[in-house]
């Protein structure tokens, strides 16, 4: 398969994911009104004032289950990713989806919403998808993580550590980067086809060449486009936990079946992940419930700094596209640089909005 015919692929792929994901929207919107799993504002993290359905992650789990279905019957796709590595996958997103669901009509305690993203995790990893080596910054070689491996069950599967334990912590850091990043209308589901866009993109270069992870990129990217015109700002339809967690999860996926482009992914998860890492932060400083959702998140202070609301989703996705496409062209050493000046750069304007928001107060 050469370059041209790998576009074509793509291009194809991405129309048709686009257009189930557009069209399962609108019966998930139906259905979350029908039972009642609607978002109502109760608190002040609550930027919408009438109700607005959830279970936008069905249509989007729906789709990316029947592309993995769909490519799974192709013995060429399946060359360099497994069967049991799609059908983990699925698997997965199966998993987040209805605990998504759940966690939307019943409105889950946090343990127990903490359940699914472990389990989705697990399946990723008990079907053969884990992080293998890591490059090192120093040396540019690559640095082996499976030192050890054990076969429960006649190598039907195996587990490796650290590599399987560091694949679970990435996996949750993904999931749940999206998942508390989903506070504005589109944020998530534009940073996710960003992100796609950008592992599609290098799997396609020359350098690079994997049309396995290119193919999954353009139908995950289209999952999220699809929806995206019922989640745009004032949104018809909200991703719901389903949503969130799915597009962490598949990015997070689809970095470690693409030879490991962590980097990139986090590239384009660094502002979103410095700033949970930073709110966490102060709420133990505080003295409060680390896990207790509140407005001090990088998003919600920019809103309440009176910037408009489409204007910081716009700024957040150009962030995290130009951060993507300068992670495309740097080595390790370059990226690891570009992450950690996102994540202080991050601090700055988390700092900066908080005195505005402040000087605001002061004056009304």
């Amino acid at each position: 398969m050469d370059q041209v015919s790998l576009l074509l692929i793509c291009g194809s792929v991405l129309v048709a994911a686009t257009f189930l994901s557009f069209i399962l929207s609108i019966f998930s919107r139906r259905w979350a009104v029908r039972f009642g799993a609607m978002d109502v504002p109760k608190s002040s993290r609550k930027i919408h004032k009438d109700p607005v359905p959830l279970w936008g992650g069905l249509g989007i789990a729906l789709t990316l289950i029947v592309a993995s279905i769909v490519l799974s019957s192709d013995i060429a796709f399946l060359s360099k990713i497994s069967i049991w590595q799609i059908v983990g996958f699925a698997l997965g997103i199966l998993i987040l989806c209805i605990g998504g669901m759940l966690d939307d009509k019943y409105d889950l305690k946090a343990w127990k919403s903490l359940i699914f993203p472990i389990l989705a995790s697990l399946a990723v990893i008990l079907t053969g998808t884990s992080i293998v080596h890591v490059t090192n910054p120093g040396t540019s070689a690559a640095l082996f993580l499976n030192w050890w491996t054990w076969h429960p069950f006649d190598n039907a599967f195996a587990l490796s550590f650290p590599s399987d334990l560091l694949t679970l912590v990435w996996l949750l850091i993904a999931i749940f980067a999206t998942k508390i990043t989903d506070g504005l209308d589109g944020l998530v589901s534009g940073i996710t086809v960003i992100g796609a866009a950008m592992v599609g993109i290098l799997s396609v270069m020359r350098t690079y060449f994997q049309p396995e992870s290119a193919i999954m990129a353009a139908a995950i990217g289209g999952a999220y486009l699809g929806f995206l015109p019922k989640n745009f700002h004032p949104a018809k339809q909200f991703l719901g936990e389903a949503g969130a967690t799915i597009a962490g999860f598949c990015l997070g996926f689809l970095a470690i079946v693409s030879s490991a482009k962590i980097a990139i992914a986090m590239a384009v998860l660094a502002i979103p992940v410095a700033d949970i890492a930073f709110v966490f932060l102060r709420r133990i400083y505080n003295h409060k419930p680390w896990y207790q959702g509140d407005d001090t998140h990088l998003h919600f202070r920019l809103l309440a700094a009176g910037i408009p609301h489409k204007t910081i989703v716009l700024l957040l996705w150009i962030v995290s596209a130009s951060a993507g496409i300068m992670a495309l062209s740097l080595q390790t050493r370059g990226k690891i640089f570009l992450v950690v000046t996102l994540a202080l750069l991050t601090l700055l304007v988390s700092w900066t909005t908080d005195r505005m928001v402040k000087r605001r107060k002061v004056h009304d």
